[in-house]
Parts: C-alpha cells; sequence; structure tokens
C-alpha cells in the first residue's frame, strides 16, 4: 500500500475529548476525527480511541499523544495504532494542536 501523508488539527472539547479534521495526499475531500479520551490528560498529552471516516468506511485507531523529547514541551508526538498506523508531530497554535502525519 502507498505511503499516506497529511495533516491535521484537534482540538479540546469542555469534556477533555478531541475533535478536528485532516486531509491526506489520497483524497481530495477534508475529514473529521474525534478522539474520546481513555483515563487521564495533561493537555493534551494522554490516550485516547480516535475515530475517523474514508471513503464511507469507519476506521479505529488507539493515539497516544506525548511530548516530544529535548523541545521544552512544545512538540508532541503523535502515534494512531490500529487497522492503519500513523505517527505524527504537532505543536500548538491558539490552543489547537495542529500537524502532520504518516503511515507508518
Amino acid at each position: 500500500m502507498p505511503k499516506i501523508i497529511g495533516r491535521f488539527y484537534l482540538k479540546h472539547t469542555s469534556n477533555g475529548n478531541l475533535i478536528g479534521e485532516f486531509s491526506n495526499d489520497h483524497s481530495a475531500e477534508i475529514s473529521t476525527e474525534s478522539c474520546d479520551l481513555r483515563g487521564n490528560a495533561n493537555g493534551y498529552v494522554g490516550q485516547y480511541h480516535s475515530t475517523w471516516q474514508e471513503n464511507g468506511n469507519p476506521f479505529f485507531a488507539d493515539l497516544e499523544i506525548t511530548h516530544k523529547p529535548n523541545t521544552n514541551n512544545k512538540i508532541f508526538t503523535l502515534k494512531w495504532r490500529g487497522a492503519s498506523n500513523f505517527d505524527g508531530e504537532g505543536m500548538f497554535c491558539d490552543d489547537i494542536l495542529i500537524g502532520d502525519y504518516h503511515s507508518v
């Protein structure tokens, strides 16, 4: 399967979950993603159940957001693991986590 390269934004809901949108080089669409918090989070850092659709098909993955080492907690590492696996990095813009991702 060809490698996927994309971009995203995620923002907090008042309940600690995440909602956002993404696009990638395999689609002309901008799609939604929602992430339900699992346990506790420290800001965006935490474990989530992520859900999104592509071409009408649902996808699910566990999402882990951590601080990237040696970045003074300004850059984040994201790992989606499930039927599809992606790695990404993000940063804040006006309290919204924005970044890029790629398939692994």
